[in-house]
């Protein structure tokens, strides 16, 4: 009898090895699901907070989670493929699927920030002009919400939405600057609340801040007129590895492919990345001068 159910049901290794993978699976789920859902929620509460108070955008934290969780199951899938289910490729591949969506986020954080500095001197001169034509300092913030460029409208129709909703003058500017994170509005609005401590004439308050800032706007742009040469070469140093791999694979492909298919090759090519982003981020460090 025993031997007919032998026959019946041949357990092999194999299927042995299937149950315990299977088992392992719904144990890493069960285990993992808690601190893995703790992980998504922080991440959409820190998309939230940037893209809705720093960036002023109406995207749904939530999406833009999802869709960094789609970055980093394709590009683990990208790299599982190309160099043939390597579990280390599928690892890095799933890094810059994370990685990918804090790039674009920061990069659109500085470039915001960059406009805003360069119309902070403008905006600064249309409050001194309300100021002197007899406007208190609210009606010419409006001024600069209802007329202004974006993004510096924004800021200042964010700042005076949320006085009208009852936040004091001084919390909703100490609120802007935190949200803008700029030296330069951190500065103004600063100068902004000690006078309204202390009063004085706001005009030649405002005058005195738009000089201020226009000369230290001056010295960063020579800085940075200086500092081009060094982050262009950071810039070549991190694209040449993948010109010169791509050079030498038209020369010797066969060569080229052992790099990821050899074990030893790709302990080199792991090797070349680290180093090259090491010194990429070496330069970066380098040139990254703050007056």
């Amino acid at each position: 009898m025993i031997a007919a159910i032998s026959e019946n049901f041949d357990i092999t290794p194999a299927i042995i090895n299937s149950v315990v993978m299977f088992l392992c699976v719904v144990a890493a789920v069960l285990i993992g699901s808690r601190p893995l859902g703790l992980a998504l929620r922080r991440r959409e509460r820190r998309y939230g907070r940037i893209l809705r108070e720093t960036l002023l955008l109406g995207v749904s934290p939530r999406a833009v989670t999802v869709l960094t969780g789609l970055a980093m199951i394709f590009f683990g899938f990208m790299g599982f493929m190309l160099l043939e289910g390597s579990l280390l490729a599928t690892l890095l591949g799933a890094a810059l699927g994370v990685a990918l969506p804090e790039a674009v986020i920061k990069l659109l954080c500085k470039r915001r920030r960059k406009r805003l500095d360069a119309q902070l001197v403008s905006g600064i001169q249309t409050l001194c002009s309300g100021v002197r034509a007899g406007l208190n300092l609210v009606q010419s913030m409006r001024m600069i919400a209802d007329d202004g460029p974006e993004p510096i409208s924004q800021e200042f129709a964010h700042l005076l939405r949320e006085y009208d909703y009852g936040t004091g003058l001084d919390d909703a500017m100490s609120n802007a600057a935190r949200r803008v994170d700029s030296a330069d509005y951190k500065l103004l609005f600063a100068a902004l609340q000690t006078h309204r401590q202390r009063g004085g004439d706001l005009g030649e308050t405002l005058d005195r801040i738009a000089a201020s800032i226009r000369e230290i706007q001056r010295l960063e742009n020579r800085v940075e007129a200086l500092t081009a040469q060094g982050r262009a070469t950071a810039r070549w140093l991190g694209a040449m590895p993948a010109v010169v791999m791509t050079i030498l694979y038209f020369v010797d492909p066969a060569g080229v492919s052992q790099l990821f298919t050899d074990a030893l090759g790709k302990a080199i090519l792991v090797a070349v990345v680290g180093l090259n982003v090491i010194g990429f981020l070496w330069i970066r460090k380098i040139v990254a001068i703050d007056i």
